[in-house]
């Protein structure tokens, strides 16, 4: 793993991973952003994925045929979150003092499908449950994921809780956003397809 043929096998994984996500380079904090490139590492080498493979790897199985990828998706849900933050914050600023935490909501919009990567597997040909996301939802594989390269317990906490795994209990400020985020994604292209009830 980590060798890339389309660029002649000299590019590392974290460079390939960052090149995918550029987003990561919004992350201010220089620790964090280590920390989220190695959390992607890791998970990717766990499922047996390349980091290409983000391109293809469906976002969803709840989707037949998916036609956004996990790239994509995650993508997604981090650049509107960034929206949120710059308009939230400029206008609660003198509202209330309500102001969302930028490497928080970015590190963990960037985190929060992670676990999805050994949630999934490729079988004949074909996405489909690993073994290991049979047994834990990606809130949970990711988080453990996430712990294990040091991200702080905030971030962890954003992505324990985007899903429906947090829905009865407390999410701070920027898993709020993060949670809507993911759903205005999945939910809107559900709708487009015809399959939101």
């Amino acid at each position: 793993m980590g060798n890339c043929c389309c660029c002649g096998g000299t590019e590392g994984m974290g460079s390939r991973i960052e090149k995918l996500l550029p987003e990561i380079a919004w992350i201010t904090d220089e620790a964090l952003r280590g920390q989220v490139v190695a959390t992607y590492e890791d998970a990717l080498k766990t499922g047996g994925w390349e980091p290409e493979d983000m391109e293809t790897i469906p976002f969803t199985l709840l989707i037949p045929d998916c036609p956004a990828s996990y790239l994509i998706h995650t993508r997604g849900v981090t650049r509107m979150a960034k929206v949120i933050y710059e308009e939230f914050n400029s206008l609660y600023k003198e509202n209330g003092g309500f102001q969302l935490d930028h490497d928080l909501l970015i590190a963990g919009a960037l985190l929060h499908d992670v676990g999805k990567l050994v949630e999934y597997e490729k079988k004949d040909g074909k996405v489909v449950k690993s073994k290991m996301g049979k047994d834990l939802r990606h809130p949970f594989s990711g988080t453990g994921l996430a712990m294990r390269n040091g991200v702080p317990s905030r971030v962890c906490h954003c992505i324990a809780v985007h899903a429906h795994e947090g829905d009865d209990g407390y999410r701070c400020p920027e898993a709020v956003v993060i949670n809507k985020c993911d759903f205005v994604n999945f939910e809107t292209i559900k709708s487009f397809l015809g399959l939101l009830k």
